[in-house]
């Protein structure tokens, strides 16, 4: 496939070409208010699509087909709206709880409207549409000092995790474990690294593993074992975003910050399997599917699916070569693998602007199985 041991070329597009995101109409859309959409993700049941924009919460309701999305309430019932607002604009990262009862959402000041300010701050969120709103406050924290980057909630939902202390020189960094119950610290892991671009557990909850990007000490991935706070392994890599295993472990993948490719690792071992290259940019957005067959990755121009067992690309989108896409900005499976949810920004005057004057920004839900039906078909 590649004269170049463990990077995949693009052999297989003279073979089968990729399809693109305008051969297909997408089972549902969504505008979201503002113009782009930063983060995304489903929930477990494939109800409800949470996103966000400059500082804003967006729950869709995919269910009710709301259009203007669900809505949340506050814990003192003081009210309800559309859309929830975070104390800062800058939102790095949103993710449902792997049985769906929770949504972590954590935000940072690194935006000009702070003026340098350096602060973080998690908001825990619960859903309880069965009582008949689509989700709560739960709990926050407030994190001083520090620009936090990911996020993490354990897969048996009892903890979640986020950075919560960094110094540059000499180089440190804590990561704090919450009791997501009680709120109360149930652990803390300190080591002489920096900046944790990207934080998951493993499936079995035994492990943390974290990406750093150093400013002293070489940037690396580091697998933290839970019971004793004991380094187990360490990889040698420059910082990566959207650390994500399968579900059955077998499978670590990611995407580089500094570099245009998607690293995927064998999930027991560590060992580096191979990269993914065919994006213009480092990705925006890195999604694995549950079952370790497909891969999404993304930059602001390109949108690309492989299948991991052949490496083929089953998808290829590039955004100046469809009339309605001005940029891609996020993407995520379905747990179940029947959908791909995209979001991006669509064109001003294309088919799905709601605002004519103006881009939009919008959530896509694709049937995945049609699209791999006609590639394979």
């Amino acid at each position: 496939m590649s004269i170049v041991p463990g990077v995949m070329t693009d052999v297989w597009d003279f073979v089968s070409p990729a399809k693109s995101l305008d051969e297909f109409e997408p089972y549902k859309t969504s505008l979201v208010a503002g113009s782009g959409v930063k983060n995304i993700d489903i929930s477990p049941d494939g109800k409800f699509v949470v996103s966000s924009t400059l500082g804003i919460v967006n729950l869709w309701d995919t269910a009710d087909l709301d259009l203007l999305y669900g809505y949340h309430v506050m814990n003192d019932e003081s009210g309800a709206t559309v859309k929830q607002r975070e104390p800062y604009y800058n939102l790095v990262d949103i993710e449902f709880s792997k049985p769906g009862n929770y949504y972590l959402v954590g935000s940072n000041s690194n935006h000009p409207h702070y003026g340098g300010m350096t602060a973080s701050h998690l908001t825990l969120y619960n859903m309880t549409h069965s009582i008949g709103v689509a989700s709560r406050t739960f709990r926050t924290h407030q994190i001083n000092d520090i620009l936090i980057e990911d996020t993490a909630i354990s897969p048996d939902e009892t903890t979640y995790a986020a950075c919560t202390e960094m110094t540059a020189n000499p180089e440190s960094c804590t990561i704090t474990l919450w009791d997501i119950e009680t709120g109360e610290v149930v652990n803390s892991i300190t080591s002489d690294n920096y900046k944790a671009t990207s934080i998951t557990f493993t499936p079995d909850g035994k492990y943390l593993v974290a990406s750093f990007d150093n400013s002293i000490n070489p940037d690396r991935i580091v697998v933290f074992d839970l019971e004793n706070e004991e380094i187990v392994r360490t990889i040698k890599e420059r910082a990566v975003a959207d650390l994500q295993f399968s579900d059955d472990g077998n499978i670590l993948a990611a995407g580089s910050i500094y570099r245009s490719e998607v690293i995927v690792w064998d999930g027991n071992s560590y060992e580096e399997l191979y990269r993914l290259r065919g994006l213009e940019l480092s990705p925006d957005s890195t999604a694995l599917s549950r079952d370790r067959k497909y891969i999404m990755a993304m930059d602001y121009s390109r949108l690309i699916v492989w299948d991991i067992e052949s490496k083929r690309k089953i998808v290829s989108s590039r955004h100046r070569k469809i009339d309605f896409v001005d940029s891609f900005s996020s993407g995520t499976f379905s747990d179940d693998g029947k959908y791909v949810v995209i979001a991006l920004v669509v064109k001003r005057g294309s088919e799905y602007t709601i605002q004519p004057d103006y881009n939009s920004g919008m959530v896509f839900i694709y049937d995945f199985e049609e699209i791999l039906d006609a590639y394979y078909e």
